[in-house]
């Protein structure tokens, strides 16, 4: 609107006018601006570690899964826990949600605390599955995706028969 005075040009055109000029300029620049933030890149994130294991203590995962693991073990376990660190620019936050898979077949979507960016080893997160029922074998996949759906990384690991 403040463009409104220069618009007018000395009387060349009514205040009403100007005032109409300037609300149709500011649309078109809020339409423009809001498509146009496609082509800002997204916020670097990434994970930086990612882990699965028996459980999590103390920020640091327990009894880490290198691979596979037999099913009979997670079994005795009774959980399992998918522990990452994802790496953020400082002075961001973002929300991320661990997507547990096996065998392509989505488990559960748990959300998660918001990533606070700045620490050079990543924000430490990780969700845990209690409710395992057999078969427990197959091949197990957490993705690590923002609120809006980015992929921001994957961890896998196979239970053995």
């Amino acid at each position: 609107m403040a463009l409104a005075p220069v618009l007018r040009r000395h009387g060349a055109i009514g205040w009403g006018r100007a005032l109409q000029q300037a609300a149709a300029l500011a649309c078109l620049a809020a339409l423009v601006a809001w498509n146009g933030r496609v082509l800002v890149p997204p916020a670097p994130l990434f994970v930086k570690r990612a882990v699965a294991a028996r459980t999590v203590d103390v920020l640091e995962p327990v009894d880490v899964i290198e691979g596979a693991v037999p099913a009979a073990t997670v079994a005795g376990w009774g959980e399992l826990a998918a522990f990452t660190a994802v790496h953020a620019p400082g002075g961001l936050r973002q929300g991320v949600t661990h997507v547990w898979m096996r065998n392509g077949t989505v488990l559960a979507r748990i959300p998660l605390s918001p990533v606070r960016g700045g620490r050079a080893e990543g924000f430490r997160t990780w969700s845990r599955r209690r409710d395992l029922r057999p078969p427990l074998d197959g091949r197990y996949t957490v993705d690590v995706v923002t609120t809006s759906g980015q992929l921001v990384g994957r961890l896998r690991f196979t239970v053995t028969p």
